[in-house]
C-alpha cells in the first residue's frame, strides 16, 4: 500500500510526497515593469512550496513567445519564473511549468502555422530547463487547442495530425525526440489531458501513445468538456477523477487525477487504495498555502469555502478561505 508521504522518481526527480499543487491561472495577480509575472507570483508559489507540496505545477504559460523572448518570455518575466523555480526548490518541492498553446481552431491551421506553433513548443520547454524548472506540462485539456487535436470528433484534418490516435498526437510527438536532445536528462515532460476523447477508448489511446512516444508523466482531467459518467459505489469523487484511476490502469507511467480534491480523507483515499500515483490540488491549495503538510501531519485544513464565483480568479483578496493574501498581495 503506497503512502502519501512515499517519495516517487521520475528521471531522477525525487518528488518527496504524493501532493501535487494543479495548475491554476491567477488572473487577479500582475507581474512588475509591465511583465506578466512578478512578486504576486513569486510569494504565491513560495508559500505552497514551503507548505509541504511535493510537486508544483506553474500555471499555464503560453509558448508563444519563447522563440523571441516576448509574450510571457520577457526578461522581467523570465527573473520572475526562475526566483520562482529557486524557491521553491529551497524547500524540496519539485516544480513543473504547464505549457499551453491557446485556442485556436486546429482544423484551419497550416502547415506553416503548426511548425511554428512546434517550433515555441519546443523553445518552451527549452527555456524552462535553462530557468530551473524541473520539467513542463503540456495542456491537452479543457478544449484548448491542443485537445482539439486530441480529440477524435473535433480533429477533421486529413493529414500527418489528423486521424487515428497516434497522428492526433503527434503534434507533441514528432518534436518530442528534438526537445530531449536540447534539455537535461533529468527533465520531466508531462501531458494533461482527458479521457472522453468523445470517446473512453480514444483517450486511453491517446494516453498509450503518449506513453509509447516517451512522455514520462500524466495528469488526467478532461478533454472538450467535463464527463457526467457514473462513478463506481464508494468513490468519494468526480467523474473526471474516476478518469484518472481508469488511465492508470491503462499506462505504467505516473498518474496524477485531480478534481474537487478538499480533504486529507480524499487524498488518502486515492493514495492508499493505489487508485493513481498523485493526487494534485486546486482550490483546496488556494485557500491552505500548507495544505500538504496539513494532510501530511493529520492536521485541520483551511477549507475552500466553494463560493459559486470562485474569487481567487477574478480578485483573490475577496476569496472568504483565503483572506490571509489580502495584505501582503
Amino acid at each position: 500500500m503506497a503512502r502519501i508521504t512515499d517519495e516517487l522518481v521520475i528521471r531522477g526527480n525525487h518528488i518527496k510526497n504524493r501532493i501535487v499543487m494543479a495548475p491554476m491561472v491567477t488572473f487577479s495577480f500582475h507581474g512588475d515593469n509591465r511583465s506578466y509575472y512578478g512578486r504576486q507570483h513569486i510569494e504565491h508559489y513560495t508559500k505552497r512550496a514551503k507548505g509541504g507540496t511535493g510537486l508544483i505545477i506553474v500555471q499555464a504559460t503560453s509558448v508563444f513567445g519563447a522563440l523571441y523572448s516576448t509574450g510571457m518570455w520577457s526578461v522581467d518575466d523570465v527573473a520572475a519564473l526562475k526566483q520562482i523555480a529557486n524557491n521553491c526548490h529551497k524547500y524540496g518541492a519539485t516544480i513543473m511549468m504547464q505549457l499551453h498553446c491557446g485556442n485556436m481552431d486546429i482544423n484551419r491551421l497550416s502547415d506553416e502555422e503548426i511548425h511554428s506553433m512546434q517550433m515555441n513548443m519546443k523553445q518552451a520547454a527549452i527555456r524552462a530547463s535553462e530557468i530551473g524548472f524541473d520539467g513542463v506540462e503540456y495542456h491537452f485539456a479543457h478544449g484548448f487547442t491542443l485537445c482539439k487535436f486530441l480529440d477524435a470528433s473535433y480533429n477533421r484534418r486529413t493529414d500527418g495530425y489528423g486521424g487515428d490516435a497516434l497522428n492526433r498526437a503527434r503534434i507533441l510527438t514528432k518534436i518530442l525526440p528534438d526537445i530531449r536532445n536540447n534539455i537535461h536528462k533529468n527533465f520531466i515532460i508531462g501531458v494533461r489531458m482527458g479521457e472522453y476523447l468523445p470517446e473512453s477508448r480514444d483517450g486511453i489511446e491517446a494516453a498509450r501513445a503518449f506513453e509509447k512516444a516517451g512522455i514520462d508523466l500524466l495528469h488526467i482531467s478532461f478533454g472538450m468538456q467535463p464527463p457526467t459518467h457514473p462513478v463506481p459505489e464508494g468513490f468519494i469523487y468526480s467523474p473526471i477523477t474516476w478518469s484518472g484511476c481508469k488511465i492508470k490502469k491503462e499506462v505504467n507511467i505516473p498518474v496524477i487525477a485531480v478534481n474537487e480534491i478538499r480533504t486529507e480523507e480524499q487524498v488518502r483515499f486515492l493514495i492508499e487504495n493505489n487508485y493513481v500515483d498523485f493526487a494534485a490540488i486546486g482550490r483546496g491549495m488556494l485557500a491552505d498555502p500548507e495544505f500538504a503538510s496539513h494532510v501530511i501531519n493529520s492536521e485541520p485544513v483551511n477549507m475552500c469555502s466553494e463560493c459559486k464565483r470562485c474569487f481567487w480568479f477574478t480578485n483573490h483578496t475577496l476569496c472568504p478561505a483565503g483572506s490571509q493574501y489580502s495584505d501582503n498581495q
